[in-house]
């Protein structure tokens, strides 16, 4: 204290003002007290005694005046201090403390002024974390939804809310099971809640689960639960969900694509084996016999060279790092070649095939082998399909800025409730019919990716017994492909 110069400061003054004080009142006290010994009060001892009084009523308010403004003085400062950190504790670090005097309480205003530097830089800093954190969970493509000890939503995202058809949140306020109505997902909380406890070792405690909500649209989830923990201690649960129906679809396509491969594969070659067994084991004396068997063979042989082909063909096209060489095609001359050789085909089935192409159409950025390859399987299609006598139909016209190939038929027809499959691997709208003919069942998927790869849009317009129509637009400027390798 002996070191503290605001201590002084007040303590000499007002020592002084005291001995100020009581000098003048003792001076006033001691003249009466000598009058009075004189005999002076015997005249008017009552003005003696007023004026005592007033010498000493003049004194104390000579005092507190200047009390006061020595008090004002040494203290202004301090209420600027005390100001400006009230300030600063609302958020407001603007101002500065200002004095004009030193020591302490120049001390204590520098550390002040310091300690909002700090404050503004460390609270920006906070701010910028927040926006981070708010801007890199509106962009996240996953689910993520947090919750408190007592289930209350603490923080949810866009996703979240888009994912569950949740429209508003009062953070802090609404409960999970209040906004999520899926009771699988609640119950799993509730369990990691109490499971993890609220001194427990919470780390152990995580789940991952898969689950399937209904609303606002049948999804499959698979969802990550684990509890937020500081120091040991759970403060609520972190539910972050990803979208895996996509996924799922495609590890099924994938399966059932390997099963009717399997199956597809499996039938040529055993039909092979067989007649090859048979020639093997039994002497076939009979050239018309073995004419047969090898006719038999052979045809399930190109069958199956058919079959892989298409398969390394639809690998290749739905391959995600494929690069498609484009160039200027003249269309004239392409379907002209194209439909000169299949005329021949329609030829032996006594089928008429029509062509209807103007002169003048306009070239087109496109891959010529790939292009070949959809309108063959389409016309390959409309041949295999139609009886004999039937009509096939090319017509290729420009609209909008797009080439319009439209292949048709007089053929058998397809059921409306298969058109939405048509294009599916290995989908048959009548399988026995289909091998038969020697389809594989990949033509169609075929065209789809063929047309996709162009950006195109193919429709179909079918029914039993009246025939069908292809309808493919590609634009006739294609945008650049990104891909690097597998050159088509």
């Amino acid at each position: 204290m002996l070191k503290n110069k605001s201590f002084w400061k007040i303590f000499i003054p007002f020592t002084s003002l005291l001995c100020f004080s009581l000098t003048i009142t003792g001076y006033f006290a001691s003249t009466i007290i000598k009058g009075y010994h004189a005999g002076q009060l015997a005249g008017n001892p009552a003005s003696d005694i007023k004026s005592l009084v007033v010498s000493i009523i003049f004194a104390f308010v000579v005092t507190g005046i200047i009390g006061f403004i020595v008090i004002k003085v040494n203290t202004s400062p301090l209420l600027n201090i005390t100001q400006t950190a009230k300030n600063f504790a609302r958020g407001n670090f603007t101002g500065k403390v200002e004095v004009a005097c030193s020591g302490e309480m120049r001390d204590l205003a520098d550390a002040i002024n310091t300690m909002g530097v700090e404050l503004q830089a460390r609270t920006q800093i906070i701010l910028d974390d927040k926006n981070k954190l708010d801007a890199i969970m509106a962009n996240m493509s996953e689910a993520v939804i947090t919750t408190d000890y007592q289930e209350r939503i603490i923080l949810i995202n866009n996703a979240a809310q888009a994912m569950f058809g949740i429209s508003k949140v009062e953070i802090n306020k609404d409960y999970l099971w209040e906004k999520l109505r899926n009771e699988k997902v609640c119950s799993l909380v509730r369990e990691l809640i109490l499971s993890s406890g609220k001194t427990g070792n919470g780390s152990r405690s995580a789940k991952v689960v898969e689950v399937e909500i209904l609303s606002p649209e049948k999804k499959l989830l698979q969802m990550h639960l684990s509890p937020i923990q500081i120091d040991k201690i759970t403060y609520g649960i972190l539910l972050v969900f990803h979208d895996i129906t996509e996924l799922r679809k495609l590890e099924n396509a994938r399966r059932e694509f390997v099963a009717n491969v399997s199956h597809e594969l499996r039938t040529p070659i055993a039909t092979i084996k067989g007649y090859v067994e048979t020639l093997l084991e039994n002497e076939v004396t009979s050239e018309e016999t073995l004419r047969e068997f090898m006719g038999i063979i052979m045809k399930h042989t190109q069958r199956l060279d058919n079959l892989i082909e298409d398969i390394l063909q639809l690998s290749k096209l739905d391959s995600s790092d494929l690069k498609m060489e484009l160039h200027e095609l003249e269309l004239y001359g392409c379907i002209e070649n194209i439909f000169s050789h299949y005329k021949e085909h329609c030829v032996k089935k006594d089928q008429t095939i029509e062509l209807d192409m103007p002169p003048s159409l306009p070239a087109m950025e496109t891959n010529e082998y790939l292009l070949r390859q959809l309108l063959t399987n389409l016309l390959d299609n409309a041949i295999k399909y139609t009886p004999n006598g039937g009509r096939i139909g090319l017509k290729v016209e420009t609209v909008n800025g797009s080439i319009r190939f439209e292949i048709s038929d007089t053929g058998i027809g397809i059921a409306q409730e298969h058109i939405p499959r048509i294009f599916e691997r290995f989908y048959r709208v009548d399988p026995s019919r289909s091998r038969e003919m020697g389809g594989t069942g990949l033509g169609l998927s075929i065209v789809k990716h063929i047309v996709n790869l162009h950006h195109g849009v193919v429709k179909v317009d079918s029914n039993i017994g009246s025939g069908s129509k292809f309808i493919i637009t590609i634009p006739r400027q294609q945008p650049r492909y990104t891909g690097t390798t597998n050159t088509l």
